[in-house]
């Protein structure tokens, strides 16, 4: 049983890594598994449970979730098949592998529910900017744009009045956009 945990190990370890250096890999397995979540979702079967705000997937269907459960069976049979029985050491890590392996899949299906706001250049006009790095008279510079929802972002910068530099950290507004780069002025501050 030994080598059995360490060759459980070795594949929930190392399939991520491949996938690392090599790329792609658990996008092609992910894929066959998103079908067959897919074929139980037409057949209405639902192994997803809803308590309060968590939602857990009972049915652990990625390449992360199913690596991270045989790393953790593999690490745990090794660390208890000399400590106990070998029947209660096969449960003790079958069972917290299958836990390791629901949380994984939780946190996979909550990060592809976050939705991402972009916004257009016309609607960044509407935010409060600051300069980030100081605009020199007839030069550039760059200003960042924080956004209601904390969205920050960053776009190189010119004055709108040629002859005139801002310095860092002033507030402006940004008036347009020139190609990709902000034309701005100073925000008077009562």
């Amino acid at each position: 049983m030994d080598r059995a945990y360490t060759i459980c190990m070795l594949v929930g370890f190392g399939i991520p890594l491949l996938s690392l250096l090599l790329g792609q890999i658990t996008d092609i397995i992910d894929g066959f598994f998103d079908g067959i979540s897919s074929m139980l979702e037409g057949l209405h079967i639902d192994l997803n449970i809803e308590i309060g705000s968590m939602h857990l997937c009972l049915l652990p269907f990625s390449v992360q979730s199913i690596c991270a459960g045989l790393l953790v069976f593999g690490a745990v049979g090794k660390m208890l098949i000399h400590k106990s029985n070998q029947v209660l050491c096969i449960i003790i890590a079958v069972v917290l592998a299958y836990l390791v392996a629901i949380i994984i899949q939780s946190l996979i299906h909550k990060l592809k529910k976050i939705e991402h706001t972009t916004y257009s250049k016309e609607q960044l006009l509407l935010f409060d900017a600051k300069i980030v790095n100081t605009i020199i008279p007839g030069g550039y510079g760059s200003v960042s744009i924080t956004t209601l929802d904390g969205i920050t972002t960053s776009y190189p910068a010119k004055s709108a009045i040629p002859t005139e530099g801002i310095r860092q950290d002033t507030k402006v507004r940004v008036l347009y956009f020139e190609k990709n780069v902000a034309i701005v002025e100073k925000v008077e501050e009562f």
